[in-house]
């Protein structure tokens, strides 16, 4: 059984102190109620998110978040089945872009890269997905 895999990026609009532990929260309660999984990367600026689940239900969740004012200028990054999941025991698994595992995994996927979303394509963006299967994540 093939499973959808969306991974999209946005702007982040001001949010409260530990804002980014509230939006955490509720994607682990929403996806787990909707069998979700994935990781949500994030600095100063950006999100970059990968979800995971049956099409609808991600499809669903993709048209949530870029509705939801905590993010602006929401683009699709890549879309497609995967034959199995990336993320299977992470609800929603949260790396701030100034994690050391992250700084190496970016540099393995493009040598002297920083977490600049706007500039990643389908392949690089998956590939970084991939890769982030071995990093630890917050909370």
């Amino acid at each position: 059984m093939s499973v959808t895999q969306l991974i999209y990026r946005s702007r982040k609009n001001t949010l409260p102190p530990n804002g980014i532990f509230a939006i955490q929260d509720q994607a682990r309660r929403n996806n787990a109620e909707r069998d979700l999984t994935g990781v949500l990367l994030f600095n100063r600026d950006y999100f970059l998110q990968c979800l995971e689940g049956d099409a609808e239900q991600v499809t669903r969740t993709f048209r949530t978040i870029s509705d939801d004012p905590r993010h602006r200028e929401v683009a699709l990054i890549a879309v497609g089945d995967v034959a199995e999941r990336c993320f299977p025991d992470w609800s929603m698994g949260l790396v701030d872009s100034t994690s050391p595992d992250l700084r190496v995994a970016l540099r393995d996927v493009l040598p002297g890269y920083e977490f600049t979303p706007e500039a990643l394509d389908a392949t690089t963006a998956t590939t970084l997905m991939q890769r982030m299967r071995t990093l630890s994540y917050t909370r």
